[in-house]
């Protein structure tokens, strides 16, 4: 099982690529319906990575810990992209 974790582990890592790239795009091109997939992308990552990460963790991989790792960065970038999204759209 653990090839199919490493897939899941590079799966996860292009959808954060990708929901970052949609992100800058919100923030610095001014691209506000573009938020809507930034944000679909990075609960999904957070999720998914999650989810696996205990079920790895359940099997006793060593994967498990770089899929916490990927949903804590994921985590924090989320709370980054809100704060900025917010502060642009006049939120708070």
């Amino acid at each position: 099982m653990g090839r199919n974790y490493l897939f899941f582990l590079i799966g996860l890592v292009v959808l954060l690529v990708f929901s970052f790239a949609f992100c800058w795009a919100t923030i610095y091109a001014e691209q506000p319906l573009v938020a809507i997939l930034a944000f679909i992308g990075f609960v999904a990552t957070l999720v998914i990575a999650i989810a696996i990460g205990l079920s790895a963790r359940e099997e006793s991989t060593g994967l498990s810990w770089w899929f916490f790792i990927i949903a804590g960065l994921t985590a924090l970038l989320l709370v980054w992209f809100l704060t900025r999204f917010g502060v642009q759209m006049k939120i708070w």
